[in-house]
């Protein structure tokens, strides 16, 4: 595993550069790609914003031959992946920004973003990537698959430790685990996560997602045969002992997770507003 801060080769024309950013815990750093054939070159997601992230930027796309960058990809619109890029169009004017088109309405005007989707071809040299739609964590997502290098750019479908926090008011649960189930079937050899190191177990990191997911699913199910609970109370049987500080972004994912289970029916809300209270059905 490279060090963060430090670029790391992943494989043939692919280029990690882990940049600092201010990123929710535990992670310190936002991993921009450089991905680049035959002179031809694109970054995906410019970081946070800290600064040197251009310069470190532009050695990976050196290093592979590449002037400047055909294009920069964002995989979605969270500031923590896309509060480098002014820095980056001043160092590159005119270079073309795609941005998941369902988020299109969150870039700026002068970023003169493309909206892309599922299926979207980028072409590098005789090179070409085919975008995949992996919506879930944020409210649009995609994610670069290079085929020939078994290669899937995850954004933040999955992170190269721990999970992946998936909440209101962008997340959606069941979209998430359909994400990562067509994902894992492109059966990818390498997977190369937004934040912590890039995973060379492919298809297990995005199946194990999937496991950890269903299993929060299931933990609030049992909590909730316990009795009926409010948020705050059914958050203190699922999250016991976090933090303080912790506690908005763990209740938001139990509402997340909990409308998935009222869409089901395996929950009902027994109160007028989203502190409910719930019950299992």
């Amino acid at each position: 595993m490279s060090e963060p801060g430090h670029s790391e080769v992943v494989c043939d024309g692919v280029i990690r550069v882990p940049l600092r950013s201010r990123t929710p815990p535990p992670f310190t750093h936002t991993n921009a790609y450089v991905l680049a054939s035959e002179g031809v070159g694109v970054v995906v997601d410019p970081g946070g914003g800290e600064a040197g992230a251009a310069d470190a930027v532009a050695e990976a796309l050196a290093a592979l031959s590449v002037r400047e960058p055909k294009g920069i990809l964002l995989t979605h619109t969270h500031r923590d992946h896309v509060g480098g890029l002014e820095a980056m169009l001043a160092r590159w004017p005119g270079v073309q920004v795609w941005a998941p088109a369902g988020e299109l309405d969150r870039c700026e005007p002068s970023w003169r973003a493309l909206g892309v989707r599922h299926g979207r071809r980028l072409t590098l040299g005789s090179a070409a990537l085919t975008l995949v739609g992996t919506p879930g964590h944020s409210l649009d997502h995609v994610a670069p698959w290079w085929p020939e290098r078994r290669l899937l750019v995850a954004g933040d479908l999955v992170a190269g430790e721990g999970s992946m926090w998936v909440g209101l008011p962008d997340g959606d649960v069941s979209t998430y685990l359909a994400s990562l189930e067509r994902a894992a079937a492109l059966d990818p050899a390498i997977v190369a996560p937004a934040h912590g190191p890039v995973r060379r177990d492919g298809k297990t990191v995005l199946t194990s997602a999937r496991d950890h997911r269903l299993q929060r699913e299931a933990t609030v199910l049992e909590a909730l045969a316990r009795g009926p609970a409010d948020l705050e109370n059914l958050r203190e049987r699922v999250y016991p002992g976090i933090p303080p500080e912790a506690h908005d972004l763990a209740e938001r994912s139990l509402l997340a997770h909990l409308a998935k289970l009222l869409r089901e029916f395996r929950v009902m809300h027994v109160g007028e507003g989203a502190a409910g209270p719930y019950a299992r059905v």
